[in-house]
């Protein structure tokens, strides 16, 4: 029977953080990497196939680096992992030995409990190549596209459908909420979204309900609750995402239906030699520790370093939570986020105080390609002054400017921190130093303290 040190079930972003992590902290250990997939897509990339990139083999992470560095990459599907000899039976009867065991087997497209989401031409978003070129040879020759679900996916996919060369006639975006994005922005950012997929030639169709999916063997037409018909030969389904806990379950490893394996905050399952990190992992809010939906690339990336850090450690590192960190660009706006939104605020019930600044995010605004109205919205603690959340909309900055507010969540700053704190700055690149948009709205929300 084959052995290796350390087996890794799963090959995106987890399975390639901890990949990476063993390889800096233990490159004396055999590191070896399952997956089910021929190649490992870029799994935030997949909208871009459709559009910007155009093709599927734009968007595969080179196995070649970790080839190199001795890792050894089995494409087989895991039939059972026995815990009680520590092997993993593949499914055409083959074995693989192990000491410890990272599980990131993701998650998978949750589908909504109607008629027609099994027709010809109806797809989710699997991250296998093979999959993703079905989808493209499908929309090539399509005129009438239906995006169903409004929050990342659906937005992206729906914007990068409308920028294809063989861009179909009409494309309609179906969300259930009063506005796309709502979950995660504020709602004049999901505005902005809405009026930059319009630009697109996406109509944006909010406050719908899907009731079926009509067809004889492929998808004709999207019924809508209130009876409305829409013409349809593609339909794509982004409304989220379950754990995929089929093979811990069928393993004896503690699961949760709807949160996925059940880990502690060292990522630690049931079974001491095996972790969990990434999609298929429960996650808990970073906030008040309850129970969390949110499911990212970065989470993941974090998780899978933190599982193969404590494997052969005696110092073990813990996870934050979920503090939910995001970033899109719809359109010619980039909207991102971090930590709480106000409508969660409310449905907490949290005592808040709102600190916004508006200046352009270059210096003179007259600069060529200046945004004039780049926005930044901050969310503290009445009580504490402490950053529970930000949000930012304007240029491609936008996503760093979300990436400084996560930190500044996480490391409990304040709103005098931040209105006090040095930032870089460039015409180019920034507001002014003067106008700094995380500055001024600090100190706005600082002075109603």
């Amino acid at each position: 029977m084959n052995t290796t040190d350390v087996a890794i079930i799963g090959g995106s972003a987890a399975g390639l953080a901890a990949a990476t992590t063993l390889m800096r902290r233990y490159p004396e250990k055999r590191i070896s990497l399952i997956r089910n997939v021929t190649q490992t897509v870029v799994p935030c990339g997949i909208p871009y196939v459709y559009g910007t990139l155009g093709a599927v083999n734009k968007n595969i992470i080179p196995d070649n680096q970790f080839r190199d560095a001795g890792v050894n990459i089995i494409t087989k599907h895991v039939n059972v992992i026995d815990r009680d000899n520590k092997v993993v039976e593949f499914d055409d009867g083959e074995t693989l030995g192990y000491d410890k065991l990272i599980l990131s087997t993701g998650s998978k497209p949750f589908l909504p409990p109607i008629d027609g989401v099994d027709l010809t031409n109806v797809f989710c978003i699997h991250k296998d190549p093979a999959h993703l070129q079905t989808i493209l040879d499908a929309l090539n020759p399509a005129q009438n596209v239906v995006v169903i679900g409004g929050g990342f996916i659906g937005v992206e996919m729906a914007e990068q459908i409308a920028r294809m060369e063989s861009r179909p006639a009409h494309i309609r975006l179906v969300e259930m909420l009063p506005h796309c994005l709502m979950t995660a922005c504020e709602e004049e950012y999901c505005v902005v979204a809405e009026k930059e997929l319009e630009r697109e030639g996406v109509e944006v169709m909010t406050n719908c309900q899907v009731k079926a999916i009509h067809g004889d063997s492929g998808v004709q037409t999207v019924e809508l609750a209130d009876g409305r018909q829409l013409d349809a030969d593609v339909v794509v389904i982004g409304i989220g995402a379950a754990p995929n806990i089929e093979l811990a379950e069928r393993s004896g490893i503690a699961c949760d239906a709807r949160g996925g394996v059940k880990v502690s905050r060292t990522l630690q399952t049931s079974d001491p030699a095996i972790y969990a990190a990434g999609d298929c992992a429960e996650k808990f809010s970073f906030f008040n520790g309850e129970p969390s939906a949110i499911r990212l690339a970065s989470i993941a990336a974090s998780e899978g370093t933190i599982a193969a850090s404590n494997l052969y450690a005696d110092t073990q590192r813990e996870t934050l939570g979920a503090l939910g960190a995001f970033a899109t660009k719809v359109g010619t706006r980039s909207i991102a986020a971090a930590g709480i939104t106000t409508q969660a605020a409310k449905q907490q019930n949290l005592d808040v105080v709102i600190g916004e600044a508006v200046a352009s995010n270059m210096h003179p605004g007259s600069l060529p390609n200046a945004i004039a109205d780049m926005r930044v919205k901050l969310i503290f603690e009445r009580q504490t002054g402490r950053l529970l959340g930000g949000h930012v909309c304007g240029g491609d900055s936008s996503a760093e400017l979300a990436n400084a507010i996560a930190v500044a969540v996480q490391a409990q700053l304040t709103a005098n921190d931040l209105s006090l704190m040095q930032y870089a700055t460039h015409p180019l690149l920034t507001a002014s130093p003067v106008m700094y948009q995380l500055m001024v709205a600090a100190e706005n929300a600082l002075i109603q303290l």
